[in-house]
C-alpha cells in the first residue's frame, strides 16, 4: 500500500464513519419526530372523541360552580336549568368542554390544548399568530402541523390538525354561514419540548462518542495495516534482493567454473597427458619444464577454488566475525609468510615499513586474507625486481594501512570495476600469472565487515597503491 493508497483509506473511512453519523442522527431525529407526532396526533383525537361524545348527547350538563360558569357565547333555551332539587346546572358544549379538558390537562399534564379559529364567538379563541398560519395552510389541504417552536425563554412543540363542520355543529355554526365539510377552525395541541430535546441531545453524544471511536480505531487498524503490509514488502523486496544477488552468485560461481577453472586443468591435462604418452622420448629438460607448467596450474586451480570457497561463504554468511585486539605488525608477519617464496622468485622486495605498535579491532582471519589478497596482488602485477611496501599511521578513530607497489596500474576505465562480483576483472599478470577476479571483492567485503574502508589509487605504468581503514582498538570499542 502506498502512502497514496493510505490517505484515500483514511479518507473514504472517515467519509464512511461521516455519512454513517449523519444518517443515524437523520433516523433519531425522525424517530423523535414521530413519537411527538404521535403523541400529538393521540391528545387530538382524544380530544376529537370526547367532543363528538358530548356532540351526540347535545351537550352535558354540570353544576354551576366558580369554574363551570354558564357559557355566556352559547346560545340556547336551555342552556341553564334547575333540577326538581334546586341544583343549577349549565350546559357544557363542545368548545366549552374543550377549553375545561385544557385547563386539567395544562395544570397536571404540562399540556395545552386550544380549539381557534379565524373567525371565532369567542374573542378567546382567537387564533395566535402560528395557529393563523397553520390554519390558512389547512385551506391549502395540509392534513396537519407540527413544529418545534423556540423563544428565549421556552421551547415546545405546537401540534395542530383543523376541525371541520359537522352535522351537531350547525346548531351553533350555521348562522355564520358555514356548511357542513369546512373548515371550522382548529384545536393545537402544546407541550414543553426539553424532555425530548434532552434524549436527543443524550443520544447525539453518544452517537459522536461511538462514532469517533469507531472513526479513531478504523484509522489506527488501517495504519497497523499499512505498517504490516510495508514490513511484509519490504520482506518480500528483500527477498528478491536476495534471491537476485543468490542467482547473480550462483551465475558467478558456474562462470569461474566454467571459463577461469578449466583454463588450469586443462592446462594440467594436457601435459599429464604429454608426460603419460611421450614420458620416454622426452629429455629432462622437457619433462622439468611439463612438470613446472602442471605445478604453477595446480597452484593457480588450488587458489581460485579456495578463493571461490571463501566467496561463496561470505555470501551466505557462513563466515563468523570475531572482532578483537589485534597488533598489525604480528597480522601482517602472519599473512605475508606465504608470499614471500613468491615475491622471492621474481625478486620483489617486501618492505614494511611500520614504527610503533598499531592495534586494530577486527577478526584475524578476514585481516588476514585481505592483506595476503593486496599483496599477492601487488606481486602479480609488480614486474621482476620490483618493490612493494606497507606502511601504517593511526588517529584516534582509524589505523590506515597502505600497500604500495611500483608495478603496471589499473586502467582508468577498470577502477569501478574493482570491488564489483558481477563485473570483477580477472587479467594476466607480469608474468602471465592468472588471477580469480573474486580477490578484491573478498577484500572489500571482508573490510566492511570489520567496520572498515577500502580505497584505491593508481596511475599506469607506475604503481597502484590500495588503502585500508580499519578500527583502532581502543577499551571502548570492546
Amino acid at each position: 500500500m502506498r502512502k497514496l493508497h493510505l490517505i484515500w483509506s483514511i479518507f473514504l473511512w472517515t467519509i464512511i464513519i461521516a455519512a454513517s453519523f449523519v444518517w443515524n442522527y437523520s433516523i433519531l431525529k425522525s424517530n423523535n419526530q414521530d413519537v411527538v407526532l404521535n403523541k400529538s396526533q393521540a391528545f387530538f383525537e382524544q380530544m376529537l372523541t370526547t367532543r363528538a361524545w358530548g356532540s351526540e348527547h347535545g351537550g352535558v350538563y354540570a353544576p354551576i360552580t366558580e369554574t363551570t360558569l354558564p357559557n355566556p357565547y352559547l346560545i340556547d333555551s336551555l342552556r341553564d336549568v334547575v333540577t326538581l332539587e334546586g341544583l343549577q346546572l349549565t350546559k357544557i358544549n363542545p368548545a366549552y368542554m374543550t377549553r375545561q379538558i385544557s385547563e386539567i390537562n395544562e395544570k397536571y399534564n404540562d399540556i395545552q390544548f386550544h380549539i381557534t379559529s379565524l373567525n371565532p364567538i369567542r374573542p378567546a379563541n382567537k387564533a395566535d399568530l402560528w395557529e393563523t398560519k397553520a390554519l390558512n395552510l389547512f385551506e391549502e389541504n395540509i392534513p396537519e402541523i407540527l413544529e418545534l417552536v423556540k423563544n428565549d425563554t421556552v421551547s415546545e412543540y405546537r401540534y395542530m390538525a383543523p376541525l371541520l363542520i359537522e352535522n351537531s355543529c350547525l346548531d351553533c355554526h350555521a348562522a355564520q354561514g358555514y356548511k357542513l365539510g369546512e373548515i371550522r377552525g382548529g384545536i393545537s395541541v402544546s407541550f414543553p419540548a426539553t424532555l425530548y430535546l434532552k434524549f436527543m441531545k443524550e443520544r447525539m453524544f453518544s452517537y459522536t462518542i461511538i462514532h469517533f471511536l469507531i472513526l479513531a480505531f478504523g484509522i489506527i487498524g488501517i495504519l497497523v495495516f499499512y505498517r504490516m503490509q510495508k514490513k511484509y514488502y519490504s520482506i518480500i523486496k528483500n527477498k528478491n534482493a536476495e534471491l537476485i544477488h543468490i542467482n547473480s552468485t550462483k551465475d558467478k560461481v558456474f562462470s569461474i567454473i566454467a571459463h577461469d577453472l578449466r583454463n588450469p586443468f586443462n592446462s594440467i591435462l594436457g601435459y599429464t597427458d604429454l608426460l603419460v604418452s611421450d614420458y620416454e622420448i622426452l629429455d629432462e629438460n622437457q619433462r622439468k619444464k611439463y612438470i613446472t607448467q602442471i605445478d604453477k596450474s595446480s597452484k593457480s586451480a588450488f587458489d581460485l577454488l579456495e578463493n571461490l570457497l571463501l566467496w561463496a561463504r561470505t555470501q551466505r554468511d557462513k563466515i563468523e566475525i570475531n572482532k578483537e585486539s589485534l597488533n598489525l605488525n604480528n597480522l601482517i608477519a602472519e599473512a605475508l609468510n606465504v608470499l614471500l617464496g613468491i615475491a622471492k622468485k621474481k625478486s620483489i622486495n617486501i618492505d614494511t615499513d611500520i614504527s610503533g605498535k598499531f592495534f586494530v579491532y577486527a577478526d584475524a582471519f578476514t585481516m588476514k586474507t585481505i592483506i595476503a589478497n593486496l599483496v599477492s596482488n601487488a606481486i602479480k602485477f609488480t614486474p621482476e625486481n620490483g618493490k612493494i611496501t606497507i606502511d601504517a599511521s593511526q588517529t584516534s578513530e582509524i589505523v590506515e594501512i597502505r600497500i604500495s607497489d611500483n608495478g603496471v596500474g589499473i586502467p582508468l576505465e577498470t577502477m569501478p570495476k574493482l570491488f564489483l562480483a558481477d563485473q570483477s576483472i580477472s587479467t594476466l599478470g607480469t608474468n602471465n600469472e592468472k588471477g580469480t577476479g573474486l580477490g578484491l571483492v573478498l577484500c572489500k567485503e571482508f573490510i566492511e565487515k570489520n567496520g572498515g574502508e577500502i580505497d584505491v589509487e593508481s596511475v599506469m605504468g607506475k604503481g597502484t597503491k590500495f588503502i585500508i581503514k580499519i578500527p583502532v582498538y581502543t577499551k571502548q570499542t570492546t
